[in-house]
């Protein structure tokens, strides 16, 4: 079989958003977590990390977007690349999903404790917090935009592959 130039152009293309998605998660720990609100929809700030294509987040009982997902489980996650002075903030790289929010259940609490301390080592301490829950977004859609052009909606199965 020959390739043209051509076709290896575009594999490697196809190939980029892979490495991208995969660079964006190992170079950044924050991530915007959209809940439903009492009369609309509420977005904050949390740390994160991934396992087996879950979003895993430690969060406080006390705040509002604990208090929003015990009314509704269904959320969005938005994990955007930081700007700098060289980049142009339409142009940032940056990964949406939307799934269900769960505790992480007792029987695998460790595997993800083990995983989010990795990614945020600062976070072991909030583990002995009796107000702090581990939980898990089960991800049902992946939406990937790696700058200008470079937007595509990537199948849950890929996204798992990928972590």
């Amino acid at each position: 079989m020959t390739l043209s130039v051509s076709s290896i152009n575009l594999r490697r293309m196809d190939h980029d958003w892979q490495i991208d998605i995969q660079t964006l998660l190992a170079n950044t720990h924050i991530a915007f977590l959209s809940t439903v609100g009492e009369h609309t929809p509420e977005t904050s700030m949390c740390p994160y990390a991934v396992l087996n294509g879950d979003i895993v987040l430690h969060l406080s009982g006390l705040a509002k977007h604990s208090k929003n997902i015990q009314g509704n489980q269904n959320v969005g996650l938005m994990i955007c690349a930081p700007e700098t002075a060289d980049s142009s903030p339409l142009a940032l790289a940056r990964i949406g999903f939307t799934g269900k929010i769960e505790p992480v259940p007792q029987a695998e609490q460790t595997m993800y404790q083990q995983v989010y301390v990795q990614h945020i080592p600062d976070a072991k301490l909030l583990f002995s917090f009796s107000d702090f829950t581990l939980y898990r977004i089960q991800v049902d859609t992946v939406h990937w935009v790696g700058g200008f052009g470079k937007a595509r909606k990537v199948p849950v199965e890929a996204w798992k592959s990928l972590c």
